[in-house]
């Protein structure tokens, strides 16, 4: 199995390919503070605010999300939980048209990010 679908694999599960398709066709604004939920394994962000929290996809979740950006938004830390809504883990600016995958660790209960090469 490739690593692309193996990656699929693990963020469609508990739901459906239908529910979590592979790419989210809708370009989604960084917003200040919260981004909205994942819908995708991939998903492409524009804008260049300053995110702290991201919504787990599912409840229960914990994996990795892609993020193509085509603004250099940030992530900071320093964002508070909630039950859906989770915190940034560590610092990153994203690069235009570099993937940045996110990883969702529910033992810290925050996102890590990595610069896919």
């Amino acid at each position: 199995m490739n690593a692309n679908l193996e990656r699929f694999v693990a963020f469609q599960s508990p739901g459906t390919p239908e529910k979590f398709p592979i790419e989210d066709p809708i370009i989604v604004p960084s917003a200040a503070g919260l981004m909205p939920a994942p819908r995708a394994l991939i998903t492409t962000v524009s804008g260049a605010l300053a995110i702290t929290l991201i919504p787990l996809p599912w409840p229960g979740f914990t994996g990795e999300i892609i993020f193509v950006p085509t603004g250099a938004f940030t992530g900071a830390t320093g964002g508070v939980a909630t039950e859906i809504n989770k915190p940034i883990g560590l610092a990153f600016t994203a690069v235009v048209g570099k993937p940045l995958s996110l990883l969702y660790l529910a033992r810290t209960g925050l996102w890590y990010p990595s610069y896919i090469a």
